[in-house]
């Protein structure tokens, strides 16, 4: 093994980095064009058409509307344009909608912060204003 080490440095310097040489990302490609294969008796059209379809299916989901979720175009994480759960009866100040990012925590308030959240409840819900006067 301390063989190979010697020629390392040697290698470098003549061929260059790794990754220009490197033949992993040719084979990963080729294993995902042989993922597609249907039709074992006709491998070269059988490849040659799945290529086409996920070709025009790529560039089809650029004309999606905005909401459709696509492998290439997907919905971002956080995403604050609507559509959440709306309930009757909420009071307004809790109706802006966006999604929770992160996974879920249960959190419970002390009694400071449990009156600020009252506080500001109170002073700010226009639903809350004929009882507060």
């Amino acid at each position: 093994m301390e063989h190979l080490l010697v020629h390392l440095s040697y290698e470098a310097r003549i061929a260059g980095p790794v990754q220009y040489r490197w033949m992993y990302p040719f084979e990963r490609f080729l294993r995902h064009l042989k993922n597609n294969i249907k039709n074992k008796a006709r491998v070269e059209g059988s490849i040659c058409n799945a290529y086409l379809v996920e070709e025009a299916s790529k560039f089809c989901s650029h004309y999606f509307e905005q909401h459709v979720q696509t492998k290439q175009k997907k919905v971002p994480r956080n995403d604050s344009s609507g559509g959440g759960e709306s309930f009757e009866g909420d009071f307004s100040i809790f109706s802006h909608p966006g999604r929770a990012s992160g996974c879920a925590n249960v959190r419970y308030l002390d009694d400071r912060e449990y009156m600020a959240v009252h506080n500001y409840v109170l002073l700010n819900c226009p639903e809350v204003a004929p009882y507060t006067e």
